[in-house]
């Protein structure tokens, strides 16, 4: 019988093999650049686009390009990139190609020569041959225009003043195809990004929320048609003499010739196959604003024009020195469209309101609904036996009759005590007086006292039998509680450390000590009513105060001490400074008062918390 060698199986040298196979079916590929730009000529201000095509390119630079005056070079973020492979005949083809877009735009008229633009491709320079662009001026001419008419010739300094910017574009005709554009095509043209609209931008905006558009109309002018667009808008001039305009700026690429191509359906289609960029820069009809008269303006006018009316109200109408009273004022526009954000509150700030009441310094604003325009002003009495708040004047100017004129409120009668002092020593006791009654306690040195006497011999018994058993059971059942109260403990922090409303309870009372420390034990009282019910800091006020202590279970007294040393404090800091006959201050006077309370906060029942 012959014998046959055992030929050895060598897998790395076949899959070797393989791939040298695969290798050499593939056609290797040259690295090519190509640079084309479009168009060669254009329009001042409208860029032309260099395009460089980089094919089988694995490493890619920037293109580097030498400043050319009157030329501006912008690369375009983001490559275009595409890969595809081809398997035909048992050979395989692969491609990538990445495209790079350039913006080169003319800032000047003439003639321009592009200098050759290199970009190194796979440790291999490329240059682009010389190129040239031609830029030529753009102008609207008859075209389009653009121009802001008001529904009045003339209006007054703070006056609302109704707009309408129209927009005149000369429909494109194209005699080759017979076809005119219609009003739609027309404004699909608009360059919003070129253009801006100014105050008209909201009216554009809302129209577009809506889904909408300004749609023209055809109008006759000098024989041709133009199409007219429409927007609306509402300003109120601040100065005087013709508005300036000048910044409203519509621009538009016009066509300038369309181009005929077969569609799906085999139909010959229309398209626009250039255009060219024009703009036009508003102008103003005849449109005056004037001056306000100085001669009978009065002291209270803060620049209100048109027709209003003015109301007030107070609450509450019975107060202490230094309590708060909220003053709300009503203005209300008589106008058939009113325009109410920009007004001004009536003057409050007055000699007579200063001679009975403090006024904060922050400026007032208001709050429009509808036609009405609300403003909310705290007024706290200086003195007691303050019987009101003096009327409000308010001046406008009516631009019907070209003259100021002028309403007031009627005073509101108000009743002022004045500010009661707290002898918080009694109140103090008096709390504690209603707690519960404390037990009495004798103290015995015979050991437990029971109705029953123990013998000698009843606890030798009781001894000599248990402490076995104690030993067993504490041996065995100590290791098991240990673990089990370690484990509950770790628990119970980690639980802790997440638990915001927890951490803010334990750390209330530090929290009070060091605003004490600080002189401050209004915020000690109402910071540690924040931190154990875990409010916002800064949130809790006086009424807010009382209600959470009486929410806990507070006794009244210790809920009368609380309002009567924050509502003092309160009125030290917002009315007239009232001193002590030592001349302490306020704040060091009720320092004891605040400690105390904070000591008797520590013992109520915070778990009841709504």
């Amino acid at each position: 019988m012959r014998r046959t060698r055992d030929i050895p199986f060598d897998l790395p040298r076949l899959f070797m093999s393989l791939l040298a196979v695969v290798a050499a079916a593939m056609p290797a590929f040259a690295t090519d650049v190509q640079f084309t730009l479009s168009p060669r000529e254009t329009w001042v201000g409208s860029p032309s686009v260099l395009k460089i095509i980089v094919r089988d390119g694995d490493t890619i630079g920037d293109p580097v390009f030498t400043p050319t005056a009157g030329l501006d070079f912008e690369i375009q973020p983001g490559r275009q990139t595409m890969s595809s492979m081809q398997i035909i005949n048992g050979q395989i083809t692969r491609n990538n190609t990445t495209a790079i877009s350039v913006m080169i735009t003319p800032s000047a008229v003439g003639v321009f020569e592009v200098a050759p633009v290199t970009i190194v491709v796979n440790g291999v320079k490329y240059s682009s041959a010389p190129m040239s662009i031609s830029s030529l001026v753009s102008t609207a001419g008859d075209l389009l225009t653009a121009q802001v008419v008001g529904t009045s010739k003339e209006v007054w300094i703070g006056q609302v003043l109704h707009l309408t910017l129209r927009i005149a574009v000369k429909p494109f005709q194209s005699a080759e195809h017979r076809v005119t554009l219609g009003e739609a095509d027309m404004w699909q043209f608009i360059d919003h990004e070129r253009s801006d609209f100014g105050p008209f931008t909201p009216g554009l905006k809302e129209l577009a929320q809506r889904g909408q558009r300004p749609s023209g109309r055809e109008e006759l002018s000098d024989g041709h048609a133009f199409f007219i667009y429409e927007i609306s808008a509402q300003i109120i001039p601040a100065s005087s003499g013709v508005p300036d305009f000048s910044a409203v700026r519509v621009a538009l690429n016009y066509p300038t010739s369309l181009a005929s191509s077969r569609g799906f359906f085999g139909r010959n289609e229309l398209s626009v196959s250039a255009t060219k960029p024009i703009s036009a820069t508003a102008t103003v009809a005849d449109l005056t604003v004037l001056p306000l008269p100085i001669e009978g303006q009065p002291e209270s006018f803060v620049g209100a024009v048109g027709s209003f009316a003015i109301s007030s109200s107070a609450k509450p109408l019975q107060a202490a020195v230094g309590d708060p009273i909220t003053l709300t004022v009503t203005v209300t526009d008589l106008a058939a469209t009113p325009a109410l954000d920009s007004l001004q509150p009536p003057l409050l700030d007055t000699a007579a309101m200063r001679a009975d009441f403090r006024l904060p310094t922050a400026p007032l604003a208001g709050v429009v609904t509808g036609k009405t325009k609300t403003f909310t002003q705290t007024l706290r009495p200086t003195h007691a036996g303050v019987d009101e708040i003096p009327a409000i004047e308010f001046a406008w100017f009516d631009p019907t009759v070209s003259a100021y004129r002028r309403a007031s409120t009627k005073p509101i009668a108000i009743a002022v005590s004045a500010s009661e002092h707290i002898a918080t020593d009694a109140i103090i006791s008096k709390s504690s007086a209603h707690g519960a009654e404390p037990a009495s306690l004798t103290a015995t040195t015979e050991g437990f006292v029971a109705n029953a006497s123990l013998n000698l011999a009843m606890m030798d018994d009781h001894e000599s039998n248990s402490v076995g058993s104690i030993i067993a059971v504490m041996a065995f059942a100590i290791p098991p509680a240990a673990c089990a109260t370690i484990l509950l403990l770790r628990r119970r922090n980690v639980r802790n450390r997440g638990d915001v409303a927890l951490t803010r309870a334990r750390g209330a009372r530090a929290a009070a000590a060091k605003k004490l420390s600080q002189g401050d034990p209004a915020s000690a009282l109402t910071g540690y009513i924040a931190d154990r019910l875990n409010r916002p800091m800064g949130t809790v006020t006086r009424s807010e105060a009382r209600r959470a202590l009486m929410t806990v279970g507070a006794t009244v007294d210790l809920q009368t001490l609380v309002d009567g040393v924050l509502g003092e404090l309160e009125r030290a800091q917002f009315g007239s400074a009232l001193e002590s006959a030592g001349g302490s201050s306020p704040a060091a006077r009720h320092s004891d008062d605040a400690r105390a309370c904070l000591k008797e906060f520590e013992g109520l029942d915070w778990s009841k918390r709504s």
